[in-house]
């Protein structure tokens, strides 16, 4: 059973700290001039507040100590809605169309990075902070922000912490739900900082060293100028964004008790182990077919660098790019395919299906083929010191089958109306796995502009499924969720 009102008047909270948060882009246009893309910043605030204020009076209340699991999926689900849906308001003001700027919007909170953007003068450098700035409020979640500084959801943070999976870990860093959440924004601010001083040491104008840093920590891709990382050509700044997309592929828990001297927890962790394995086996592969096809003339280092770049871009979910992949040969572009269908760690910034599931599973194929050979034999599923049950891995099963039934679905029903396979399907993968570019038109120097608009509404909604992990919102298409609702 869900109780309406709660659900509705936790969403007005969680639009009336995003209306709040606003306040820096609109200062960031204030400072620079631009005061028009000031007044769009403002306009957004105030419906956010009002729209807010009106869906938090629904629970008189204010008491959500009681908020049960399925209401806070539900909050979680339809918070992550409400708030593109009100950060659509500086796009359509600047001339772009709804459905383009939910498209935009929905990339930006969920960290997918990709654009229909195919003229970049079409917005200003405020604007262009207001996109990365998006992606880097989606990165550690939204809600997780709110849980970690709002009085009102304090109570209610463990079922609205533990709902929002793709952001934060389930393992908690202290006994209360909001301090670890304040652990880990705290860290996760801290290593965008350092980037953006980073990076303007190393040459990128200021305003682009923050979008690039906002969409480098968030495993978004955002970028400022139209040829992505690409078009600064400055080998150490790339050294520097690898770096920072490795960690925000990492799990921030691990990185946290790391800095807190708990060193083992972070070596030793089996699935930060097959991430870097993963990383280090396609870098090889992609540097061996890049040298003796499309980079044949490139310094091996430099090709090293390239081919780094790409794989833990597309492995973490940031889809940034050094290197317009598209124009490689397929054998080139297989590798970066299968690192599409893995996604980050557990408890990062990225999307897809995270290692950790990977690793589950092969240890579960493990355990069956070897129960076939040795029936009697008493064999376990472990990963650390924890024994796995087969009712612990059998959600693992049901989200990696829910996850390919959302891409076939998505991929033909594009494939049908773009009458493009290669556009459909990568498309597909590219937003359900909040990647952000695909292969085709919808490459590293493409964009999602010329594509039909039932094409763009179901790659918001899968945008929208691969933020919240599909079972947050599959639950949510069955109408026994909704029968015994009451306001």
């Amino acid at each position: 059973m869900i109780r309406l009102r709660i659900v509705i008047s936790v969403i007005g909270i969680i639009i009336q700290g995003f209306a709040a948060v606003m306040v820096i882009p609109l200062l960031s246009a204030l400072l620079v001039g631009q005061y028009d893309s000031a007044a769009n910043f403002l306009l957004c605030t105030l419906i956010g507040i009002l729209i807010g204020r009106i869906a938090w009076q629904c629970h008189n209340e204010k008491n959500f100590d009681d908020l049960t699991r399925v209401e806070g999926m539900a909050a979680v689900a339809l918070s992550w809605l409400s708030v593109a849906l009100v950060g659509t308001i500086p796009y359509i003001c600047s001339g772009i169309g709804f459905t383009d700027s939910l498209f935009e919007s929905m990339s930006g909170f969920t960290t997918t990075g990709a654009t229909i953007l195919h003229d970049f003068s079409l917005l200003n450098s405020s604007m262009f902070f207001y996109r990365g700035y998006t992606q880097w409020l989606g990165g550690m979640g939204i809600l997780v922000l709110f849980v970690a500084v709002l009085p009102h959801l304090a109570i209610s943070g463990r079922q609205l912490f533990f709902a929002e999976t793709s952001s934060a870990s389930k393992e908690k860093l202290t006994p209360r739900i909001s301090d670890t959440a304040r652990h880990l924004w705290g860290w996760y601010f801290l290593l965008t900082a350092i980037e953006v001083i980073i990076l303007y040491i190393l040459g990128m104008p200021l305003n682009d060293a923050m979008a690039n840093s906002f969409a480098t920590m968030a495993a978004g891709g955002f970028s400022p100028h139209p040829l992505s990382i690409m078009g600064y050509n400055n080998p150490s700044a790339e050294w520097v964004i690898i770096f920072f997309m490795f960690l925000a592929g990492a799990n921030f828990t691990l990185q946290v008790k790391c800095i807190h001297g708990n060193f083992a927890s972070f070596f030793r962790n089996p699935e930060l182990r097959m991430y870097a394995l993963i990383i280090a086996l396609a870098t090889v592969s992609l540097t061996c077919v890049l040298q003796n096809t499309a980079l044949a003339e490139t310094s091996l280092t430099d090709t090293i660098r390239v081919a780094l770049f790409q794989n833990i871009s597309i492995l973490t979910t940031t889809g940034a790019a050094t290197a317009d992949f598209e124009q490689w040969a397929d054998s080139a572009k297989v590798i970066l395919l299968v690192m599409m269908f893995i996604g980050g760690c557990s408890g990062s910034a990225g999307g897809g299906v995270k290692v950790v599931r990977i690793l589950l599973l092969l240890r579960y194929l493990s355990k069956v083929l070897l129960k076939a050979v040795y029936p009697n034999a008493v064999i376990t599923v472990k990963l650390e010191k924890r024994i796995f049950k087969e009712a612990e891995i059998q959600p693992v099963f049901s989200f990696v089958v829910l996850y390919f039934l959302f891409f076939a679905a998505g991929g033909t029903i594009a494939t049908l109306i773009e009458s493009d396979m290669v556009v459909g399907y990568s498309g597909a993968i590219a937003t359900l796995g909040n990647i952000g570019p695909g292969f085709g038109m919808l490459g590293p120097m493409g964009s999602f502009y010329e594509l039909h608009w039932v094409t763009k509404s179901i790659y918001t909604f899968l945008m929208w499924a691969g933020r919240l992990e599909i079972m947050a919102l599959a639950v949510f298409l069955r109408p026994e969720t909704w029968s015994d609702s009451k306001w």
